[in-house]
């Protein structure tokens, strides 16, 4: 299962930079919401929440956008998860622009089990997941911006965790040279 969540992984990596290229546009503004966002982040939460991944975020209504997510724990078992959600931006608060957030993906994670003589055995396992949550984005200006995003996440598999986090990242916008 750890291959299935690889590929996922990559193919959202590959989605996320065709359309990076294929911008044309010469000015940005600040006011609206950028076309492609690619959101580097770092994250504090529960077990077993990512602690780093990248999010990219393709505008696609005025207020609605799609959001494609990679995560990494390291840990007892390294394991990677991948969603994508939907954003919907709230009324503007000055430049920060707060945002809800839902979807679904898939994440490993790790059970453990008491085996006869007093041992634990762990086996990794994937499930399919949902998450709910929000948080608010802050251009700096037309070239990058600021994000922090907080996120309820529950997996739909027998033992699959249910698990919160949050996360920083610094926002940039990909443009055509």
């Amino acid at each position: 299962m750890r291959s299935f969540v690889s590929i996922v992984a990559l193919l959202c990596s590959f989605v996320a930079i065709a359309p990076a290229h294929a911008q044309t546009r010469s000015d940005v503004d600040v006011t609206r919401p950028a076309d492609v966002e690619i959101s580097p982040f770092v994250s504090l939460g529960s077990d077993p929440s990512s602690r780093i991944g990248v999010a990219i975020r393709f505008a696609w209504l005025s207020n609605l956008s799609v959001e494609a997510e990679v995560g990494y724990r390291r840990g007892e078992s390294d394991a990677l998860s991948a969603t994508a959600s939907l954003l919907y931006d709230l009324p503007r608060l000055g430049r920060a622009i707060p945002y809800l957030a839902a979807g679904a993906g898939l994440e490993e994670y790790t059970t453990a089990f008491a085996a006869p003589g007093g041992r634990v055995i762990t086996q990794s396992r994937a499930t399919f997941t949902v998450n709910a949550g929000g948080g608010v984005r802050v251009p700096v200006n037309d070239a990058w911006g600021i994000r922090a995003d907080a996120r309820w996440s529950n997996g739909l598999a027998q033992f699959a965790p249910e698990h919160w986090r949050v996360y920083n990242a610094v926002t940039f916008r990909p443009r055509a040279r």
